[in-house]
């Protein structure tokens, strides 16, 4: 066979694409090498962001559900055994440390290279009573600063990654048993246990230390000296969901001092109504409403209920212009019949929450000797006059000597005044703003009558609770109030009884919540 010599040309050209195959395999290689790690990092930062935002959510359900301070978060867990820490008197003993994912009543969440979450706290914002008030208007204290700066900040949760040179040392994250933790690997509070020490696990960057349990963060790229990973959360994450709450309680007192009063038996005459507004001074200063008041502040002072006449067959009384008359008198009815009769009016009714009459507010000194009538006296709702009228007919008595009788206005409803209702503590009503359709209040007809308020295009209406959320940009709070300080767009003229609903946005942040009929 003969064999086939190629010339120089022609070998050249053979090596040129031998050497293009191999340049281009080698490039081929670097490509799906840096592919590969590229879809390993994707595959990382998913794992951790996916545990991140669970961690997140779980967190914001907790502050919106909590029974004593909606709002509030839990402590940090400090020796890695899933549960918040209890408070070192009014304080958590640090607001750094991991995410309590058994109080939280999630899975024990990991990032991406299997460690656990870490979580930082706003000391404003911890589940204690000296925290409080806490409503849209509390500032969280934390900070971050680097390439995702941010400010005023709830809460951060932190996803540490793998171990780097922190500051050119090598992380520890490890214990001993029985020296610095348990046989559950629950670490010793109060030892140097380098498996719960935040400095093994966050790193620090342009002077920021995330492990140093104050209220500054930092956020980096990442690299051998950093590669803490974070998730925020803001007022608004936790407070949009929780004012919809206060909203729809405040909607349920305003409902059962309706309800109260149309179905007390201890009054005649009676009817279901919600009291005035209080007039939009100073949301701060608890007010008592005004009769014909429309719109404005809830009435959460019982300051107008107040006795404006009283007489006394017997003798006088005394207390006009309080919430509480005594009419005395000498009677001699030994021998001769002595007729005891009170008549007085309390006016103010139809202007707070104040429960009805329960039959114990009327009490006699002495104890009389009555021929068939009864010791407590009769009320009466006088709708036209906005009043509730008492009568004391003490009937014919047989008694000689001084016959006083003291005679109390009906007390404020318990929520108000007890100190432990959540909306009263934590001065919800403050960020709140109230409307009332005249047709249900003290003097009207318990109808429309075109005056119900239109609220999502429903003109039924019968009262409209808005809650006002934080100060937008540009708005300041002032005393005294100016509803454009609190209010946005249509709701800032609430006197023309059309209230508008939205989505939240940097310009309008006003959630209406109708009382009845509820959406």
């Amino acid at each position: 066979m003969r064999s086939i010599r190629l010339g120089r040309g022609a070998q050249n050209g053979l090596a040129a694409m031998v050497l293009l195959v191999i340049l281009v395999m080698g490039a081929s290689f670097f490509v799906l090498r840096s592919l590969n790690a590229a879809s390993m990092r994707a595959e990382r930062y998913r794992v951790s962001q996916d545990s991140l935002v669970v961690a997140k959510e779980a967190l914001i359900a907790r502050a919106v559900t909590d029974d004593n301070r909606p709002g509030s978060l839990p402590c940090p867990d400090l020796d890695d055994d899933g549960e918040a820490e209890l408070f070192a008197g009014t304080a958590c003993p640090s607001y750094i440390g991991r995410l309590p994912w058994k109080t939280l009543r999630v899975s024990d969440l990991r990032d991406a290279s299997g460690e656990r979450l870490w979580y930082a706290l706003s000391s404003t914002y911890r589940d204690h009573p000296s925290a409080q008030p806490i409503n849209s208007s509390t500032a969280g204290l934390l900070s971050v600063a680097g390439v995702q700066p941010a400010a005023g900040l709830v809460a951060l949760v932190f996803a540490p990654g793998t171990v780097t040179g922190r500051g050119g040392a090598t992380q520890s994250r490890g214990c001993t048993v029985g020296t610095d933790c348990d046989a559950d690997l629950r670490c010793t509070l109060g030892a140097a246990t380098p498996k719960c020490n935040p400095a093994n696990f966050l790193e620090f960057s342009g002077g920021v230390d995330n492990a140093d349990g104050n209220d500054a963060y930092v956020s980096a790229p990442e690299s051998e000296s950093f590669n803490d990973r974070h998730i925020e959360i803001t007022v608004d994450d936790i407070m949009w969901h929780v004012e919809k709450r206060a909203g729809r309680e405040l909607g349920i007192k305003l409902r059962a001092h309706h309800d109260a009063w149309q179905n007390t038996l201890n009054v005649t005459n009676t009817k279901g109504f919600y009291p005035w507004a209080a007039p939009f001074n100073d949301p701060s200063t608890p007010s008592p409403g005004v009769n014909n008041t429309a719109t404005g502040q809830l009435p959460l002072s019982a300051d107008n209920v107040v006795w404006t006449s009283a007489t006394f067959t017997l003798g006088g009384c005394v207390g006009i212009g309080t919430s509480q008359i005594t009419c005395s008198g000498l009677a001699a009815c030994a021998l001769a019949v002595c007729l005891a009769r009170i008549d007085a009016t309390l006016s103010g009714i139809g202007t707070t929450f104040v429960d009805p009459p329960n039959g114990s507010e009327a009490t006699v000194d002495p104890i009389l000797i009555v021929l068939g009538a009864p010791l407590t006296g009769t009320w009466t709702l006088n709708p036209a006059a906005q009043t509730l009228d008492f009568t004391y007919d003490g009937g014919s008595l047989l008694v000689v000597g001084l016959v006083t009788v003291t005679i109390n206005a009906p007390m404020p409803s318990a929520w108000t005044t007890s100190g432990t209702d959540w909306l009263v503590t934590n001065n919800w009503a403050q960020v709140a703003h109230y409307s009332v359709s005249p047709g249900y209040a003290l003097s009207g007809g318990n109808a429309c009558a075109g005056t119900c308020i239109s609220l999502a295009d429903a003109v039924d209406k019968q009262a409209v609770v808005t809650m006002t959320g934080r100060a937008l940009a540009g708005q300041v709070r002032n005393t005294p109030a100016a509803l454009a300080a609190y209010l946005e767009g249509g709701n800032q003229d609430p006197t023309d009884r059309v209230l508008e609903r939205g989505m939240k946005t940097p310009a309008f942040n006003d959630q209406p919540v109708a009382v009845w009929p509820r959406p």
